[in-house]
């Protein structure tokens, strides 16, 4: 009867433990809205543009989750449980429009350690930059 329990009081402890691991691995950034998906992105990818893309990047994505190159490698990702996706996969990246990206710099990712970074949050970034950012981003996919 004791071997019963402990074994069970395992299998159960078990499943606690792996939850967080299940729910990671089956994270999924939800759609964004028909009207973001539309979103033509004002920028293209200059040499001023990327550069300010850059400069955001590197002050709010890059150094803890994405990484300074944008392979998902920043300094925090080890203590994250849902991890940020890597910005060079291109089967990731070359899919997703850019209003979609918009999306989710501005509204964050629920669920996730992604913040909203649009205009009214702690951050605050301006269409603008977010629009830069997105140009940014989408260059480690090229």
């Amino acid at each position: 009867m004791k071997i019963a329990t402990v074994f069970a009081g395992l299998g159960i402890l078990g499943a606690l433990v792996s939850a967080p691991l299940w729910a990671a691995a089956d994270h999924e950034v939800p759609m964004a809205p028909g009207a973001y998906l539309e979103m033509k992105n004002p920028f293209k990818a200059t040499p001023e543009v990327l550069e300010a893309g850059e400069k955001l990047y590197g002050k709010k994505c890059g150094r803890n989750c994405h990484g300074l190159t944008g392979n998902a490698d920043g300094t925090a990702v080890k203590d994250l449980e849902i991890k940020p996706k890597p910005f060079t996969d291109k089967a990731y990246m070359c899919p997703k429009s850019d209003g979609q990206l918009f999306w989710i710099i501005e509204n964050g990712s629920p669920n996730t350690d992604m913040d909203n970074y649009g205009e009214g949050s702690d951050t605050n970034l301006s269409k603008d930059d977010i629009w830069k950012l997105v140009v940014y981003i989408k260059h480690f996919a090229k």
